[in-house]
């Protein structure tokens, strides 16, 4: 009984994952690799540059070409096959993911901070250190191994992948020229980031297939590849495609059951927070660690104290706000203007968009059905103190239809010394931009050229600029203001500043439905996808035997290479 309940929560857990999976799908557009390229995600490509640069001069001959390794498959009980440079794409995938995230933590944060958010320690070898978290355990219930994770993802990855193409292409589904473009432009962005890579280290530039056969193995060469990075293109779109769809279906009786059984999941709260950090006093660099432990403590209790002291006179909004100004530091002073009272000020905040920037004590309160207009409340977050008032606690909101909008940022240069010509200057380049979309012959095609080559918005210029599913208290006011105008209509362009910036806005659509009904929607959607993916999965034509040979080969094969390039010293 214990091992076949262990089973069952297996099979719970991943459906949770493959719940995750779709929903993070349909949010987003597809990024190379799991995750866009940014500066911070660019070290991983140091490290494949070393070993493909001393890999050129044998990349020679059926061998190092992988012309056989691309030959190899590994079989489902079906008969059906996977093709073994999928799998191990997604094997090395997972685990360059997580050890660069970990790596890179490290790297900006200091030592420690790695481990501490990814559960990974990237200077040890996977097979020789726990997966930490409860969401993926072996089927009789015992711990992973890291090794034992990437394993099971890569599969999973693969398998899921598989699974929703056949249906795109069963069902006939395309995804838009759009789309492609996008795909055609982080393959691009990445053949761009190699060569700048090695020119930035002073090394030898080497081709895009160079790197992707010693990113994902000797089998990898750009047109698998570009066939591996499509399909999940299509596997996006088309899990998006299919949660919204069938989100359509949902009565609003339905919705409401669900609303009732977990307000607090789809309400939002408004409220005002002003934080007080401590100051801790610049020591001697000799400074024992006693006298820093000190300093540290001291500076804790002043900050405190200082919080009680401004806790103890707040009695409404007005006094807030006034306090606010009267206890904030220089440097807080300067980032930002505590004469507006919408400083301290957060509106329409849904709980699943600060879960992971507040502590589980602060979360219960603002969402508590008992917490009342006017209540304040104070909370130390390692020594930090955190002032909160509730302005207007938990409640649904009928009225905001969120609206897709794209838009390309002119960032303002924060060491820019002339503040007002930097302005200037973005302006310029905002209001070019914006003639240069109304003058092209397919605004929207000549709106994401710009897009990839000009926005300084790292978190949507790989994805044509676009943001999904704004609603109110999401982005900074002029930005929001835009967007939720009621006047506002497909097509629409204009520019706005806000404080980070110049933004040439493009308006895509507004949703029938207020933000709760969506999000239950599409929750009842994923729930269905799921358990209709579980199911396909363990169909013979794409479950994999757990002795199968094929497989455990590629494993031992892919482990023993990566141990090789990241663990041998």
């Amino acid at each position: 009984m214990a091992t076949q309940k262990s089973a069952n929560d297996y099979r719970e857990e991943r459906k949770a994952r493959l719940a995750k999976a779709s929903k993070q799908n349909a949010k987003k557009s597809h990024k190379i690799g799991g995750h866009r390229m940014s500066k911070k995600t660019k070290s991983i490509i140091s490290i494949v540059l070393v070993v493909a640069i001393a890999g050129v001069a044998g990349f020679f001959g059926c061998k190092n070409l992988g012309v056989f390794d691309r030959m190899k498959s590994i079989e489902t009980v079906g008969g059906e096959k996977y093709s073994a440079v999928e799998y191990e794409y997604y094997y090395k995938s997972v685990h360059n993911y997580i050890y660069n995230m970990a790596a890179q933590y490290d790297q900006y944060y200091g030592a420690g901070y790695g481990y501490q958010y990814t559960g990974y320690d990237y200077s040890k070898d996977p097979a020789e250190q726990d997966y930490p978290f409860d969401d993926y355990k072996l089927e009789d219930g015992s711990t992973a191994t890291w090794k034992q994770y990437f394993e099971a993802m890569a599969l999973e990855r693969m398998q899921y992948y598989n699974v929703i193409v056949d249906m795109a292409n069963e069902a006939g589904f395309k995804v838009s020229d759009e789309v492609k473009a996008e795909t055609e432009a982080q393959i691009e962005e990445l053949r761009e980031n190699i060569k700048t890579s090695a020119e930035e280290q002073g090394g030898q530039v080497v081709s895009l297939g160079a790197y992707l056969r010693a990113s994902y193995g000797n089998g990898m060469n750009e047109n698998t590849f570009k066939d591996i990075v499509e399909n999940e293109t299509l596997a996006q779109e088309y899990s998006k495609h299919l949660l919204e769809t069938r989100g359509e279906g949902y009565s609003i009786e339905e919705l409401e059951k669900v609303y009732k059984e977990d307000k607090s999941a789809y309400d939002v709260v408004d409220f005002r927070l002003f934080a007080i950090e401590p100051e801790t006093e610049e020591l001697d660099e000799n400074a024992t660690d006693e006298e820093k432990k000190a300093a540290e403590d001291k500076a804790k209790t002043e900050a405190k104290k200082k919080a009680e002291e401004m806790f103890g006179k707040i009695t409404d909004s007005a006094s807030f706000v006034k306090l606010a100004e009267e206890y904030a530091t220089e440097a807080q002073k300067e980032a930002n203007d505590f004469k507006d009272s919408k400083t301290t000020l957060s509106t329409f905040i849904q709980k699943s968009s600060v879960q992971n920037s507040f502590s589980e004590d602060i979360i219960d309160w603002l969402y508590s059905d008992k917490t009342k207009a006017g209540e304040k409340k104070m909370f130390d977050v390692s020594g930090s103190q955190y002032i909160f008032m509730m302005e207007k606690p938990s409640y649904r909101d009928d009225e905001t239809i969120p609206v897709d909008v794209r838009h390309i940022l002119y960032q303002f240069a924060e060491d820019a010394t002339d503040k007002e010509a930097e302005k200037a200057k973005q302006k310029a380049l905002a209001e070019a931009a914006l003639k240069e979309i109304e003058a092209a012959a397919d605004p929207l095609e000549k709106f994401l050229e710009l897009v990839e080559k000009d926005s300084k918005d790292t978190g949507s210029n790989t994805t044509g600029g676009l943001y999904e599913y704004v609603g109110r208290g999401q982005m900074v006011e002029p930005f929001e203001a835009w967007s939720l105008d009621e006047a506002r209509k497909e097509g629409d362009i204009a520019v706005v500043e806000t404080e980070y910036g110049y933004h040439v806005m493009y308006f895509v659509q507004k949703h029938d439905k207020p933000m709760w009904q969506i999000t239950i929607s599409q929750n009842l959607a994923s729930e269905a996808l799921t358990e209709e993916l579980e199911a396909t999965y363990e169909t013979d034509a794409y479950k994999v035997a757990d002795d199968n040979a094929a497989l455990a080969e590629m494993n031992t094969k892919i482990y023993d290479e990566l141990k090789s390039l990241y663990y041998a010293g």
